[in-house]
């Protein structure tokens, strides 16, 4: 029993992010875990990574994740408030007036805004499933979640910069195969590599 109420608390402490706050939310997450991908790193069915987009690696260790499907978060190397900010500043800036984008709540996350693809018409296949949803920041922490061509993701996670979606590709939440989870910002250079796979993210969000 008392694992039980540990194991509840640590996923309270992981704060809100697609599940009711409270023990519904947990048993959901719980029922959850034994669908999780065992190999986060690989995507399948992509050729040679960088083969098409160079990404310079992320320095350091991966991060430790927590083992909850929802919320996907980290434990370790969480961004400062300055950080986070610079990188909603970031998406918000792809949303301007002129731009085929804009901001809408989450249909993931189910809080926080997300960046979307306007007309879906015109979405590449990886964007017309999520209907349009590109991209969202974890303002608790700095993480994101993004969705991004096959060949793209599996040089995003090679390059240690971040991992599958532990449900990404299961039919039971509907994401999609290539639904990476960025780690958080430590410091300004990762930042300047987030920015760089958010503006590859969103030139190839189009067909």
């Amino acid at each position: 029993m008392q694992n039980v109420k540990n194991d509840y608390a640590a996923w309270m402490e992981l704060g809100p992010g697609g599940l009711p706050a409270n023990v519904g939310g947990w048993l959901i997450t719980t029922a959850l875990r034994p669908l999780a991908r065992r190999d986060p790193l690989t995507v399948a069915g992509t050729s040679s990574p960088g083969l098409h987009w160079h990404l310079e690696p992320r320095s350091g260790p991966r991060p430790s994740i927590a083992p909850y499907p929802i919320p996907h978060r980290q434990l370790t190397d969480r961004g400062t408030p300055a950080l986070i900010e610079r990188l909603t500043a970031a998406v918000t800036e792809e949303a301007g007036s002129e731009s085929p984008f804009h901001l809408e709540r989450s249909r993931f996350e189910r809080r926080g805004d997300a960046l979307y693809l306007s007309n879906t018409d015109s979405a590449a296949p990886w964007i017309a499933r999520t209907k349009g949803e590109i991209l969202h920041v974890h303002d608790s922490e700095g993480s994101m979640h993004v969705v991004m061509q096959p060949d793209d993701a599996q040089t995003i996670i090679s390059a240690g910069w971040g991992e599958l979606h532990p449900l990404a590709g299961r039919p039971v939440l509907g994401l999609p195969e290539t639904y990476v989870f960025l780690y958080a910002p430590r410091d300004s250079d990762d930042v300047h590599g987030i920015e760089q796979i958010i503006r590859r993210a969103v030139s190839t969000a189009r067909a």
